[in-house]
């Protein structure tokens, strides 16, 4: 047996386990809804299974309020999403304008001037030529995100989720009961361990995966393997929380809460307990602990209250993303900043040139 070969038998044995129970189905099974949606977009296989799984429970399938409330919200995160990639191209048309006019305006300068080599180092068409692909790539992009939200209105609430934060939701939902998630930051995004609550021995089980893998593993029909990314590097995280580093604030919308600071949620934990209320009738409470990227944690609480858990949990996955992407790619910057720059020098110059002192 060949060591892929060996791999895919230990992973096929691990989750048709019993300790793996539905999570083990929904993770490999050939009839997984997050299979299924890759072969029948259309349907809503989601929402169709986590009410299965509460009818397998012996409860209820999930209340229609409840999915109105999660809906609701998830049409504001689709309306915030598409405002700011519009934003973004406006803004980036704008200034694109704006660099060609301050450019123009240098040349002429430069050659009233007899600064021959800056004119026609100007004169060269490449610096213009990238502005206005990255204007182009935004508008595309732009249009993309404006077509998806289009497209999505009348989609769950489910949709809008991650492949790892919709099986976080069953667990908030009690749809998987016994179950807990841990999820942390790396390099490759936030990487999310599922494991078993108070367990017997023989039903210990846990499960770290990433929406990057399960990517490869349902879309692309790539094979479960070993090993974890790798973590933020801890000396720019230590230095954004001593304030020696600082992320740029956002230029557009919704984004700017998820800015990359010390209070970036590095890590979120979550659970549902199941509580008996003063009627007597079960109600299910969800506990949630997010690490902050400065060390503290902040732990909340919510009962019967799906759409905040919802909130909470796509804020986390955003925030988390937010930092990874400033930590990873510093110290790029901002397609903006760069902008912003680039219109400073050429001020700068421009009056150089119109100085008397120059004329």
């Amino acid at each position: 047996m060949t060591w892929h070969d060996g791999v895919k038998k230990f992973f096929s044995t691990y989750f048709s386990s019993p300790r793996m129970g539905p999570l083990g189905y929904i993770l490999h099974s050939q009839y997984s809804p997050f299979r299924l949606e890759t072969v029948y977009p259309s349907r809503n296989w989601r929402d169709a299974f986590e009410d299965l799984l509460a009818l397998d429970l012996g409860g209820q399938m999930i209340p229609e309020a409840y999915r109105k409330a999660e809906d609701t919200f998830a049409a504001k995160q689709r309306y915030d999403l598409a405002s700011d990639a519009i934003a973004l191209s406006n803004t980036l048309i704008r200034e694109n304008k704006e660099i060609d006019s301050r450019i123009t305006r240098l040349s002429r300068v430069a050659t009233k001037s007899g600064d021959k080599a800056l004119a026609a180092h100007l004169a060269d068409t490449t610096m213009r030529s990238q502005l206005k692909a990255i204007t182009s790539q935004s508008i595309t992009q732009a249009q993309e995100v404006k077509s998806r939200y289009e497209s999505d209105q009348s989609k769950p609430a489910s949709s809008l989720e991650s492949r790892c934060h919709w099986i976080a939701s069953l667990i908030s939902s009690g749809a998987l009961p016994g179950w807990s998630w841990y999820e942390r930051t790396s390099v490759d995004g936030p990487v999310v361990t599922f494991g078993r609550v108070n367990a017997p021995p023989e039903l210990e089980a846990s499960i770290a995966t990433s929406d990057k893998e399960l990517l490869l593993r349902f879309d692309h029909g790539q094979p479960y393997s070993f090993g974890s990314p790798q973590p933020l590097r801890e000396d720019l995280l230590q230095a954004l929380v001593d304030g020696r580093l600082q992320a740029p604030e956002s230029k557009t919308g919704s984004r700017e809460s998820f800015n990359a600071s010390q209070f970036s949620i590095m890590v979120q934990a979550g659970r549902a307990e199941p509580f008996k209320r003063s009627d007597g009738s079960m109600g299910m409470k969800v506990i949630l602990d997010n690490n902050l990227a400065n060390g503290t944690w902040k732990s909340q609480e919510f009962v019967q209250e799906p759409e905040k858990v919802f909130e909470e949990i796509h804020h986390a996955q955003q925030s988390m993303s937010g930092l990874r992407d400033f930590l990873v790619s510093w110290p790029g910057k901002d397609v903006l900043d760069y902008i912003e720059d680039l219109k400073k020098t050429l001020d700068e110059r421009i009056a150089d040139y119109e100085d008397d002192s120059f004329l």
